[in-house]
């Protein structure tokens, strides 16, 4: 059953939807949702440039991207080896305050500071517009 603590803290806040009270034979089942975070990754290459030598520079990038390194508002970055370069990965915790396009710019203009080439970028995840699709397709009586 539900111990008395646990139904006098749901009480204290009710439910979104459901009954205000919980059944003690059931219990309760909560959902918990937070914002949508985009992966989205840029690969920076370098002629003539050693791989620990790639690293530190990407690094640089990635860290005058972050917000955290007092570069863009809403993201998070590392530096990542890869098979072809280096990648700065990105989480972009809110795209309204800060689109893709805009990350790519800075970090394509910081790679040519550090004598790099943006090589590509791609997003790692779905966009939530992908997963509201699948989710639609795959309902009941979908098409």
């Amino acid at each position: 059953g539900l111990s008395e603590e646990m139904a006098a803290a749901m009480r204290a806040l009710p439910p979104d939807a459901g009954p205000a009270e919980v059944d003690p034979r059931y219990g309760a089942a909560v959902v918990g949702a937070v914002p949508w975070v985009t992966n989205y990754n840029l690969l920076l290459t370098g002629q003539g440039v050693d791989q620990e030598e790639l690293m530190s520079r990407c690094r640089r990038i990635a860290r005058a991207v972050s917000a955290r390194g007092g570069g863009l508002p809403a993201v998070e970055t590392m530096a990542l080896p890869h098979d072809r370069g280096i990648e700065v990965a990105c989480n972009l915790l809110d795209m309204d305050t800060t689109p893709a396009a805009e990350v790519r710019a800075r970090v394509e203009a910081l790679a040519a500071e550090e004598g790099l080439r943006l090589d590509s970028d791609y997003y790692t995840n779905k966009q939530p517009e992908e997963v509201l699709a699948i989710a639609a397709s795959a309902a009941p009586g979908a098409a």
